[in-house]
């Protein structure tokens, strides 16, 4: 068994064996988290101040998630928390533990520093603060972190490969994985990215053009991921039944991570549910 199959595959089953309820559809409840982005509309925090709606602190994310739709797996942005200090990390762990749920991913996303820039200078502090996140995914016991590639540009793309493969051997020697997902550029380029730099991928099923590019694309980057993906549902373009189809055809068994456009949704639970009843009417 290879080292991604087996650390997916324990977290997987460590979940599942957790003291909850176990109706019919907990095993399909078990491969789905929920994205802060989702509630976001409902989190507290200085960028959300004004909305009426936002009352749930982001360290209540995991029992809010686990009470409303009985998933105890939750994805986070870095800029979800309020602080790095260890405390602060161990208190957020420590209520993620509470709710019997798990942290699925931390999403980086550091504006102008990513792996494509053409600066080396802006390219090492990209690599040092990555480093930084992937410590804190590991005091987290969160076992992935999505990095933001840029646009990937033909005169870019080596060395961005180069600077990924410096991250991805620091994240080995956390037992994190670092992911990336297809946007910045076209999903061939960025599976090119993914094979040559040896992380892996995180299938969005949202983020192609058209739907023969969905179906190819997710093909082949189903079979790349280190355990996760994003659903998002895009009914006037996609149809996401048939994206969890795709993965079920090429045996992919990791999470489906939802991420719901509640922006402006009267109800961003509603929004979440949706997809939530996708997904269980399709695994």
């Amino acid at each position: 068994m290879k080292r991604r199959e087996f650390l997916i595959g324990s977290a997987t089953a460590a979940l599942s064996g957790s003291a909850r309820g176990q109706g019919p559809d907990q095993a399909k409840l078990d491969r789905i988290s929920v994205m802060s982005l989702s509630l976001g509309p409902l989190l507290k925090g200085t960028a959300r101040q004004g909305n009426p709606q936002a009352t749930l602190d982001i360290m209540d994310l995991a029992e809010a998630v686990a009470e409303h739709y009985g998933i105890h797996r939750v994805e986070f942005q870095h800029t979800d928390f309020a602080s790095t200090e260890s405390a602060y990390f161990q208190e957020f762990r420590s209520r993620i533990k509470k709710a019997k749920s798990q942290m699925n991913q931390i999403n980086l996303e550091f504006a102008n520093l990513n792996i494509s820039s053409p600066d080396p200078v802006i390219r090492l502090e990209t690599i040092d603060l990555t480093k930084r996140w992937i410590d804190y995914a590991a005091a987290l016991d969160c076992p992935r972190v999505m990095v933001n590639q840029g646009d990937l540009a033909p005169a870019v793309r080596q060395t961005a490969i180069d600077t990924l493969k410096t991250i991805h051997a620091y994240a080995r020697t956390k037992n994190v994985f670092v992911t990336m997902e297809n946007r910045g550029g076209p999903w061939l380029v960025v599976v090119e990215t993914i094979k040559a730099s040896g992380i892996g991928a995180n299938p969005d099923c949202g983020n192609f053009p058209d739907n023969d590019s969905r179906a190819a694309g997710l093909a082949v980057m189903y079979r790349l991921t280190a355990g996760s993906s994003h659903v998002k549902n895009i009914p006037e373009k996609f149809d996401t039944a048939a994206a969890i189809k795709i993965s079920k055809d090429v045996g992919y068994q990791g999470v489906f991570s939802i991420e719901a456009n509640s922006r402006n949704s009267p109800d961003p639970y509603a929004t979440v549910q949706a997809i939530v009843d996708i997904l269980l009417a399709s695994l």
